[in-house]
Parts: structure tokens; sequence; C-alpha cells
């Protein structure tokens, strides 16, 4: 018995050995255009689903928070903050989203799997390596659950049912935020409506088939 536990001791020890060799030496490929194996990815994927339920158990939900307003200006928030990555129905993918590992989930599919209070923690701390910010340092909790209100309200949107609650977003009051979201660009409009239109490949910068992003001629 003991000559097996010593065997077992001095293989962990030899496969630590070979794990730090690997990751020192820069064997390690950190490009975002790498796929993981599909060991490593599942293994990271139940982390973050196992580590996101059990620190939003606690999460204290508000007992309203979405009325019109509040959906409203959670689709005023989004459109800022989040579409970039998270692509809204009928428009392309930014270059940003089609960029990053692992991809973004589509706004469609943002609470296929997740609670309310998963989502309001995720936006809240944000997770570590996947290019997924945490909005808790910059907005209160009350914008954040607006945030998560329009989540649960946009399940189901088509493209035309996200440019009218875009453009009745865009009637609010200005929320009195003094730092700039990245993505500060007036929503494209349909000039027969005046309403927020999609935004299709046609339109994108310099013809390329994917929605705005500050994408740059080069």
């Amino acid at each position: 018995m003991g000559k097996y536990l010593t065997g077992a001791i001095a293989g962990l020890a030899l496969a630590a050995m070979l794990a730090l060799a690997v990751s020192l030496g820069g064997w390690v490929n950190v490009g975002a255009v790498w796929s993981d194996p599909p060991p490593v990815a599942w293994w990271l994927h139940t982390t973050y689903e196992r580590s996101v339920a059990r620190h939003a158990a606690d999460v204290d939900a508000p007992l309203a928070a979405d009325d019109t307003v509040d959906v409203l200006a959670g689709a005023r928030a989004f459109d800022q903050m989040c579409s970039v990555c998270h692509t809204p129905p009928g428009q392309s993918p930014t270059v940003q989203s089609q960029g990053l590992n692992p991809g973004p989930p589509e706004l469609s599919r943002l609470l296929a799997a997740r609670t309310p209070k998963q989502a309001f923690w995720v936006i809240r701390n944000g997770v570590r390596m996947t290019g997924m910010p945490a909005f808790g340092p910059t907005h209160s909790d009350r914008q954040l659950w607006q945030l998560v209100a329009f989540l649960t309200r946009a399940q189901g949107l088509d493209a035309d049912g996200y440019s009218a609650m875009m453009a009745a977003a865009r009637e609010l009051p200005a929320d009195g935020h003094k730092h700039r979201h990245g993505n500060d660009a007036p929503l494209p409009t349909d000039p027969k409506t005046d309403a927020a239109a999609p935004v299709t490949p046609a339109a994108s910068t310099g013809g390329h088939p994917h929605a705005r992003g500050e994408h740059h001629q080069h």
C-alpha cells in the first residue's frame, strides 16, 4: 500500500512539474483564435457555470424591476454597453464579437440557460478571461437590474421589435452618466419613419459584412 501511495505522489509531482514547464516555457497558445481542446473547453465552461450558479444563489432580486421605464432604461444600457458583443436580432456580428474566444452569445440566447439572478451576477462582476467586463464598479445595482429586465423582456424579440424598443429608449431623459460607454454613436434610424433600424451588412463601414463597432478603414 505504501509503495503504491509513494508512486501516486511521485506521479502527481511529475505531472505538476510538466504542467509548470509547459506554462513557463510559453507552450500554451493564449491567442484568441486558438480553440481549446474539448476536455479543456468542457472544464473551463463547467467551472464557469458552477461558479456563477453558486455565487448568484445569494443575490437578492428586487421586488419589481420590470416596468416599462426600467425595461427601456435597460434597453438603452444594452445598446450602449452590450450590443457590440451580444448581437441584437436583425444585425450582423461586429468585428469585436467575431474576435472573442469564447464567442459571446447573441441577445436572444443570453437568458436561455441563465436565471435573472445569475445574469445580474455576471453583469455586475464580469467573467475573467472571457472579454465580459464587470459593470458593478461603474453602475448601480438598480441600473444593472434594469438591464436584466430588458434581457428578460427581449427574449423572442425579432428585428422589428428590437428596433421599436430602441426607438422608445431614445426618448428617455439622459441618465446623467459621466463616463463613455465606448458605443456612443446614435442609434441607426430609418429616414422614412425616424425609427431605429437594424444594421445590415450593406450599411456597415466599408461594406464589410459586420455591424458597427468602430471599424476603421485599412
